[in-house]
């Protein structure tokens, strides 16, 4: 790329972008896609309804939880390796789980029956699970097996930014990632729910028209959905190929991986998720209460937040002693690479406050007692809560701009107070009648800045570290901003808990069901406040970012202004 034009290389470099950033979005509908079919799931098994609950919920969870730990190590994976190839290794990783959930009712359940039974030969002290819960353990096999792929695609997809773009040119890309990746997840829920409703109206024409050509398929059904990942991580297979081409997307650095940072890390993300209860915004999507959301103590709740806070302890001592961390923990020395970190954080905290209100408040609101009523209710939330999550996928792209044409600082400062208002305007004007389209709008503002910063967070940080650190500093930006987010869910869902049991103590008068729906609109109200904190603390570590700005090149001046600059001569010229 070196010897093209400039226009012509940077044009090259979006479509490169393009092609990679389509398994990135891929991967993003399924981390949502399982909450819209999970019910349709668990009937075909047969599953008890209380499964839903308990082990069904890990079909969503495990995924998250997946998702996050490959982008931990991926990031300097590719830094050693190279990324055309860790790339193409996580798609194909991605594609072969999408096609395991596909025959988990196969031969995968009837090899878990074979192990069972070879830990545990005696079926008389030890009954094998039944045939529909061995299918369910599959199924979340093929879920991890999915987001070990895809979660790494992510940082390896921004670490090639740094890749195709120079410095002053990164903000853009970046921008773009973050909203195609954010898009991603915001459309899982709305896609699954209308292709299921779609092959349940339409699938015997699909299949009558498949049919009239030869083509004998079976009835689409959820598996499908998994089916479609296939042909699609084809194409994106064959244009990555070529899009790679190239001595720079095959740069190793020397070194080691650090395989006890990695394993460290990874069990500080499974005993922090574990502890939570797999903790996930979905789990929230159809909730009428905080009791339904707040993380449950249960036998493993204490010994698994101690796993994760000792791992966490030890990877930070590691990392400072070994010669080959996963992480340089040096690099949060540097001002813009701690603030952008920490800011981050903050933006998955503040985001996550959002997508548990809204479709709580909606939901209290609808009687849901009817499965009809069930289905309003998912809908008005889903639209309402479109407010807060399409906006910021969109304001991703516009904050990439204004990172370039102003710097980091003023983007995410702008990005922030705008989140602050949005809050606080929540905060201050919901109510337990308040219109939908209010609240859409009001919570928009705040999907607005949250959805600035994106960009301008996630340059400053990559540019702050060497090009041997690009990788992991991909994956900072995300698995920062998914910790902020897991931790608020869990947490303040649980405080809230114990603030909406206060509540209702102090309304003797009123009947219990009241007071309960009062004191929920109280603390979601509260919840949108602690938002505001938050996201005014994010501001002000915000103020301490620098540069970003892109000066306007000399060759942009106006010919004819460049010709009325009188030349003044050289010595002895």
């Amino acid at each position: 790329m070196q010897n093209l034009h400039p226009l012509t290389e940077t044009r090259r470099a979006w479509w490169i972008l393009a092609v990679l950033s389509l398994p990135v979005f891929i991967g993003a509908l399924d981390l949502t896609i399982v909450s819209a079919i999970l019910p349709e799931v668990m009937n075909q098994l047969n599953l008890p309804p209380d499964t839903r609950f308990d082990e069904a919920s890990w079909v969503i969870s495990a995924y998250l939880l997946a998702y996050t730990i490959s982008m931990a190590f991926t990031g300097r994976l590719s830094d050693l390796l190279g990324r055309k190839w860790v790339y193409i290794l996580c798609l194909l990783i991605f594609m072969f789980g999408s096609w395991f959930i596909t025959i988990a009712d196969q031969w995968p359940a009837d090899t878990y029956l074979e192990v069972y039974r070879w830990i545990y030969p005696n079926p008389d002290t030890h009954i094998p699970p039944s045939p529909e819960m061995r299918q369910l353990y599959m199924i979340i096999l093929g879920r991890v097996i999915q987001a070990l792929g895809a979660g790494a695609m992510v940082p390896v997809t921004m670490a090639l930014v740094g890749d195709l773009f120079p410095k002053t040119g990164r903000a853009r890309p970046l921008g773009a990632v973050g909203a195609i990746d954010t898009a991603g997840w915001v459309l899982g829920h709305l896609y699954g729910g209308a292709m299921v409703n779609f092959f349940g109206n339409h699938g015997d024409s699909i299949v009558d028209t498949f049919g009239s050509v030869g083509l004998k398929i079976g009835h689409p059904d959820w598996h499908t959905l998994f089916l479609l990942n296939i042909p699609l991580g084809l194409i994106a297979l064959v244009g990555a190929w070529l899009a790679l081409r190239g001595p720079q997307f095959n740069r190793r650095i020397e070194g080691k991986f650090d395989f006890i940072g990695t394993g460290l890390i990874t069990a500080a993300l499974i005993g922090l998720s574990i502890g939570l209860g797999g903790a996930s915004p979905e789990s929230a999507a159809s909730a009428e209460s905080f009791d339904e959301i707040a993380t449950e103590s249960t036998d493993v709740t204490i010994p698994m937040l101690i796993m994760a806070g000792v791992a966490f302890a030890a990877f930070l001592f590691w990392e400072f002693r070994t010669k080959t961390p996963l992480i340089d923990l040096r690099l949060f020395r540097k001002a813009n690479f701690s603030v952008a970190a920490f800011t981050n954080f903050c933006v998955g905290f503040a985001l996550a406050i959002g997508l548990v209100s809204v479709p709580l408040l909606v939901n209290i609101r609808l009687d849901s007692t009817s499965e009809s009523a069930f289905h309003d209710a998912a809908l008005v939330a889903g639209l309402v809560l479109s407010g807060l999550t399409v906006p910021m996928a969109i304001a991703a792209f516009p904050g990439g701009w204004l990172s370039d044409r102003y710097g980091y600082r003023r983007t995410t400062v702008i990005g922030m107070a705008l989140s602050v208002i949005g809050f606080l305007l929540c905060s201050l004007t919901w109510t337990g009648d308040i219109s939908f389209w209010v609240m859409a709008a009001e919570i928009a503002l705040v999907g607005v800045g949250l959805g600035l910063t994106i960009s301008p967070v996630a340059t400053a940080l990559m540019n702050d570290a060497p090009d041997d650190d690009r990788g992991v500093s991909a994956a900072l930006v995300l698995v920062l901003r998914l910790v902020g987010m897991t931790l608020a869910i869990s947490g303040l869902t649980t405080f809230a808990l114990y603030r909406v049991d206060a509540r209702v103590a102090d309304m003797p008068g009123l009947e219990r069901q009241d007071a309960y729906f009062n004191a929920t609109v109280d603390q979601i109200n509260e919840m949108f406040l602690i938002g505001a904190a938050i996201s005014l603390v994010a501001l002000l570590f915000a103020l301490r970012l620098h540069g970003g700005k892109v000066e306007p090149k000399p060759s942009a001046m106006p010919a004819k202004t460049a010709s009325k600059i009188r030349r003044v001569p050289e010595i002895g010229g």
